[in-house]
């Protein structure tokens, strides 16, 4: 079963080719079906959620119709400055993000939660970086709700520092910067992601709350990408520079 190839591939460091051939997916709920089993087949510590194609670009990038999510490990959660090795990596791609740590459950409820509800429940909000990996190689992607039970990609989270006066400074906005071995690759903001991070937390926890499922104290919700893309290559030393706030760092080797 699909399941049980996603959870080795995980499990291994490896990738799944043919996927179509092998397996089927019949919609949506299957997709996220199928990665709830896969984390639970896994055993592994989860850490909370991540939040792709949060703007029109992303979305097309990404061949979705909106938001989407997966299931983040804690494993995979370290501070920077950070080294990692391109060798136990699968088609690994930087995106500068917003890491909300949650303070308080969001279980589901018969409303949707507001904006202030869910801004409420938030005790930090730190600077990171989303190594992002999929369990299928990138010449070879399968329809997009194969990509969904695998998570969206789901993969390291690098975290920086937290951002002081969080509420304000998103709603103000944060320009961030993508630095590539000293050279500017990109630049974007956390207006990308949907205007304002807080709001992409606060669909995602009306998503969860629509399957009766809920974020829970001392989640981590990595908000989605500020707009910049970059595959990593050995060698490669990234600098993440989001405004006054500070600095993330990763090496490539």
């Amino acid at each position: 079963m699909l399941v049980q190839a996603l959870a080795q591939a995980r499990a291994s460091g490896r990738q799944v080719t043919d996927v179509e051939k092998l397996f089927e997916i019949n919609g949506e709920v299957c997709a996220f079906e199928v990665m709830v089993d896969v984390a639970e087949s896994l055993a592994w510590t989860q850490s909370g959620w991540k939040i792709a194609a949060t703007n029109a670009r992303l979305q097309e990038r990404l061949r979705t119709a909106g938001p989407v999510c997966g299931i983040t490990f804690a494993q995979f959660h370290t501070f920077q400055p950070a080294t990692l090795a391109r060798s136990a990596l699968l088609d690994p791609v930087i995106e500068c993000e917003f890491f909300f740590v949650i303070g308080q459950d969001l279980p589901p409820t018969a409303a949707p939660y507001t904006l202030d509800e869910v801004t409420s429940a938030v005790r930090d909000v730190r600077i990171g970086i989303e190594v992002a990996e999929c369990r299928f190689p990138n010449r070879q992607l399968p329809a997009p709700l194969y990509v969904y039970a695998d998570g969206f990609a789901s993969g390291r989270y690098i975290h920086g520092a937290s951002v002081p006066d969080w509420n304000r400074r998103l709603r103000d906005g944060i320009d961030v910067t993508l630095m590539r071995n000293g050279q500017v690759h990109g630049q974007g903001s956390s207006r990308d992601v949907m205007d304002n991070p807080l709001h992409a937390v606060t669909w995602l926890s009306n998503w969860l709350g629509a399957r009766s499922m809920g974020l829970r104290r001392d989640d981590i919700v990595s908000s989605g990408s500020c707009n910049i893309l970059a595959a990593a290559r050995t060698g490669d030393k990234f600098l993440a520079r989001f405004a006054d706030i500070g600095e993330v760092a990763v090496e490539i080797r």
